[in-house]
C-alpha cells in the first residue's frame, strides 16, 4: 500500500492531467451533437470488432464439437438414404423385408492417423470395440469408399485403406451394371484400376463406378470413383480401366464405419454352401 501511495504522489501531476482531460472530453461529447455521434459510432465499431473477434475465437475452439455433431448427423442421413435405396427393390410387407430395409447402420469416426505413400496403407480411427466397431466392417468417407476395418482395441481401430495393393472391392459400372473389382496398383493415390471388365461391354469416360453390394462390406451403390481412361490390348479379354477415386485420402478427416446387421447370417450361409458336398 505504501508503494501505491508513493507511486500516486510521484505522478500526481500527470494523473491530475488525465482526470482533467477525461472530464473535458466528456463535456465536449455531452454538449456537442457531432462529437457525440462520432464517439458513439466509433465506440460501437470498436465494441463490435471486439465481440466479433471473441466470437470467432470461441467458434474456433468449438470446431471439434461442431465437426463431431456434423459427422453424427451425416451418419444418420446416410442411414436414411441407404434405407430408401434398399426400399426400391421391394415393398415392405413382412419382417424379412423390414430387416433388409434397415440392414445398415453408420458409425461416425475421426481419422487420427493415415498413410498414403506406401504400398500397403492403413488408417487409424478414434473408435473401437466399445463403440460397436468390429473387424471386417466396411468404411466410407463423405465422398466414397475408404476401406475395411482390420483390427480393433476398445477405443481405436485400424482400417485397410483402399490404397492397399493386396485389397480390392467388388464393384460395377453404374451405367449398365457391368461387374468388376477395383484394386489399387500402388502408384498414384488418386487412381485405381477396375479389373475383369470384358471387351464385349460398352461404357464411357466419366461413368460412375460404385459398390456392387455382392459382399457384406458395403451397401450397393456407394461411389468408388469415375472412369478416367481405358484401353484394351490386342488379344486381351479384359479392358484396362483407370478409375479416378472419389475419396481424397490426403485430406481424410472423418469416416463412417458400416455395421451390417445381416452380415453374420449371409457369411455363415455362404461359407456352409462353399464347403458343402454338393458344390
Amino acid at each position: 500500500m505504501h508503494r501505491l501511495f508513493h507511486f500516486l504522489y510521484q505522478h500526481k501531476a500527470f494523473l491530475f492531467f488525465l482526470i482533467l482531460e477525461t472530464i473535458c472530453i466528456w463535456l465536449i461529447i455531452r454538449n456537442n451533437s457531432y462529437q457525440s455521434a462520432s464517439y458513439f459510432n466509433t465506440s460501437s465499431y470498436v465494441v463490435g470488432e471486439v465481440l466479433r473477434t471473441t466470437n470467432n475465437v470461441t467458434e474456433y475452439f468449438n470446431l471439434k464439437d461442431v465437426n463431431a455433431q456434423l459427422a453424427g448427423e451425416n451418419a444418420r442421413l446416410k442411414k436414411l438414404l441407404t434405407k430408401e435405396y434398399q426400399k426400391q427393390d421391394f415393398i415392405i410387407s413382412n419382417k424379412s423385408e423390414f430387416l433388409k430395409a434397415n440392414q445398415y447402420n453408420f458409425i461416425p469416426a475421426k481419422v487420427v492417423n493415415n498413410s498414403t505413400n506406401r504400398f500397403t496403407n492403413f488408417i487409424t480411427l478414434d473408435k473401437g470395440s466399445l463403440d460397436g466397431i468390429k473387424p471386417g466392417m466396411g468404411v466410407i468417407g463423405q465422398d466414397g469408399v475408404v476401406g475395411k476395418v482390420k483390427s480393433c482395441s476398445e477405443n481405436f481401430s485400424t482400417v485397410i485403406s483402399l490404397l492397399h495393393e493386396k485389397w480390392s472391392v467388388s464393384a460395377k459400372i453404374a451405367n449398365g451394371g457391368i461387374d468388376g473389382i477395383v484394386k489399387w496398383q500402388g502408384t498414384d493415390p488418386a487412381v485405381a484400376e477396375l479389373q475383369y471388365v470384358g471387351r464385349h461391354h460398352h461404357f464411357s469416360i466419366g461413368d460412375s463406378v460404385v459398390t456392387s453390394g455382392y459382399n457384406t462390406l458395403f451397401p450397393p451403390g456407394i461411389l468408388i470413383g469415375r472412369i478416367q481412361d481405358f484401353k484394351i490390348d490386342q488379344g486381351k479379354p479384359f479392358y484396362k480401366i483407370n478409375v479416378k477415386l472419389a475419396t481424397d485420402f490426403s485430406t481424410l478427416k472423418y469416416v463412417y464405419v458400416i455395421e451390417n446387421y445381416l452380415k453374420a447370417e449371409k457369411d455363415s450361409l455362404e461359407q456352409s454352401s462353399n464347403y458343402s458336398s454338393d458344390e
